[in-house]
């Protein structure tokens, strides 16, 4: 982690510039900040975080790169691969709660809402340099509340079980439980339970959501 007493380097993306512009004058206030590159895009952040020198990345989650592997999930993982010694912090408009459960499970250092003053991601950033557990601003955090969930329930890991995983893969892949349940020799019924069942471990509310995620996560 990086010492507050030094200088904190720092590489800040999103597709709109005037928010860019935003968070690196809200930075700028705090002196151990320095803002050493920007980004429109997932893949303009990749390349301008090879280097070693960043030690704070803020960036948005989606910024409609052309490269799917550059977005999203995607792109928090590769991020987390090629620099896993800098924070990260995402400052995104969503609030799906099985996106921020996997936001926690690949261990980003803070989450914060686009509705949030940049004066307020400045403070989070302080903080994600010396907290271990992901941070959630309290538009999140409201968000969560108003589904009747904690912040430990975001961070609690269940993982799929292997039959889970594969149906959750088959639909992905496009097939209907139907089918699923032909390939598999199993009934209808179960693979529907098996579906639901991964749903609730991935804070999943909808179908489309579960092959979004699939599709990140090299499922399908």
């Amino acid at each position: 982690m990086a010492n507050l007493a030094d200088c904190v380097n720092v590489a800040v993306a999103d597709d709109h510039p005037i928010v860019v512009l935003a968070i690196c004058d809200a930075l700028a206030a705090v002196r151990s900040f320095n803002v050493m590159a920007t980004a429109a895009t997932g893949t303009e952040l990749l390349r301008a975080t090879e280097s070693g020198a960043v030690q704070l990345i803020v960036t948005d989650l989606v910024m409609h790169s052309k490269d799917p592997d550059d977005d999203g999930l995607k792109l928090v993982q590769r991020l987390r691969r090629q620099r896993p010694e800098a924070r990260i912090v995402v400052f995104t408009m969503t609030t799906n709660r099985g996106v921020l459960h996997q936001l926690c499970r690949l261990g980003v250092a803070a989450i914060v809402g686009k509705d949030e003053d940049v004066s307020v991601l400045a403070r989070i950033c302080m903080r994600a340099l010396v907290e271990k557990e992901t941070i959630l601003s309290s538009t999140i955090t409201r968000s969560l509340s108003m589904a009747g969930k904690t912040q430990r329930d975001l961070h609690r890991a269940q993982p799929l079980s292997p039959r889970e995983t594969e149906v959750v893969r088959l639909i992905a892949n496009g097939m209907s439980l139907t089918e699923i349940a032909r390939k598999l020799n199993r009934s209808k019924a179960t693979v529907a339970t098996q579906k639901y069942s991964a749903m609730r471990k991935l804070h999943f509310d909808n179908g489309a959501d579960l092959v979004r995620f699939a599709s990140e996560f090299g499922l399908s």
